[in-house]
């Protein structure tokens, strides 16, 4: 939703539907924050908190332990920073991304992060509602035009492969990615820059990497993937 597009769609007589589920809306726009909680409120949710940068919405965030935090990437202090640490502080609240970005990789990158969703803003009020209470009962919040590029990360996924003397070796796309880093010699910290993830998920990464090419050692995974990879 464009911040004209949010409708408070739900009279507030007919508030309750959502059984109080506590939200935290964090935007850096003030004026779409409180169309948001007009929205919510309406159909029963209680609005807990609404920071507007991302600095603030990991403490607001944590100090609340809502049950979900809409939180938009593009936010100033650093949106997909702020989903990986409130990921890590408020583990029981549902991460959700309300964003204007379409950009695939802004959606894998969030769900990479930690987030379990991702609306885009031109959803309307139902739609979004609809969505936050289905993550409660354990379905996902993604907007339709995202599907496809999802499914094509999905579908991607796998079908890379290095030919090792003892034999293929699949990657994941992800995989992949840290893999064609770590062999132009970038570190940690750099891999992790450059595809906006956490060091610990690069680490991760690089471990089932070395674990897929039979080698105990990043040395010994690079020489490989120079000699072998396509």
């Amino acid at each position: 939703m464009t911040s004209c597009e949010i409708r408070t769609s739900i009279k507030a007589g007919e508030s309750g539907l959502a059984d109080d589920i506590s939200v935290v809306i964090a935007d850096a726009d003030a004026a779409f924050r409180a169309r948001v909680r007009a929205t919510l409120e309406g159909d029963g949710f209680v609005v807990v908190g609404e920071p507007g940068d991302a600095v603030a919405a990991v403490p607001a965030t944590i100090a609340a332990q809502p049950d979900i935090v809409l939180i938009d990437i593009e936010m100033p202090g650093g949106g997909l920073d702020a989903v990986a640490a409130i990921a890590t502080g408020s583990p029981r609240t549902t991460i959700i991304v309300l964003t204007v970005s379409s950009d695939s990789r802004d959606l894998l990158a969030s769900l990479e992060r930690g987030a379990a969703g991702y609306l885009l803003k031109n959803a309307n009020a139902e739609e979004l509602t609809s969505a936050l209470r289905g993550t409660r009962q354990g379905q996902s919040a993604l907007s339709p035009a995202m599907a496809p590029a999802l499914v094509n990360h999905l579908r991607g996924s796998m079908k890379r492969q290095i030919s090792m003397p003892t034999g293929p070796v699949k990657l994941t796309n992800r995989e992949w990615d840290v893999a064609e880093l770590l062999r132009e010699g970038f570190n940690t910290d750099e891999i992790s820059q450059r595809l906006g993830i956490s060091p610990v998920t690069v680490r991760r990464h690089i471990a089932s990497i070395l674990k897929k090419l039979g080698t105990t050692n990043r040395t010994a995974a690079v020489r490989a993937l120079k000699l072998f990879a396509r």
